[in-house]
């Protein structure tokens, strides 16, 4: 196994049918997977395991969601990690604007979401 097929994505959400889709999205391309639902303590789970990327579930326009990726994007250490936003919200601005690398509007397509993957991990490898 290349280096790259052993990189942990880190799902973070509160719908189960939303981490399984994920986790088979990522386990599809050969990535190792930390499923983490969004009322543990994300920013403390993230600093300890270190993923190269964090997938966040964020659905509804007050949700924590929000909240978890300000928190991870004003901390020094968690901050670097890129983040996928996925939303059903028409909110593509805001999410850019709070830190997230990308965000998908779902549902989310397996090609997109591989192709976002990949330029992260690639951007991670040469930055």
């Amino acid at each position: 196994m290349d280096q790259i097929a052993k990189k942990q994505i880190m799902i973070v959400g509160k719908d189960s049918h939303f981490s399984y889709l994920l986790q088979r999205f990522v386990r599809t391309s050969a990535h190792r997977f930390i499923p983490v639902n969004l009322s543990d303590d994300v920013l403390s789970l993230a600093r300890c395991e270190k993923p190269v990327a964090i997938v966040l579930e964020v659905d509804t326009p007050t949700t924590v969601g929000w909240q978890t990726l300000r928190t991870l994007k004003s901390d020094p250490e968690a901050g670097r990690i890129p983040v996928i936003v996925c939303s059903w919200l028409d909110e593509s601005a805001r999410g850019l604007a709070e830190g997230a690398e990308v965000y998908f509007r779902m549902p989310i397509l397996y090609k997109e979401f591989g192709a976002a993957l990949a330029a992260i991990l690639k951007e991670e490898e040469h930055g």
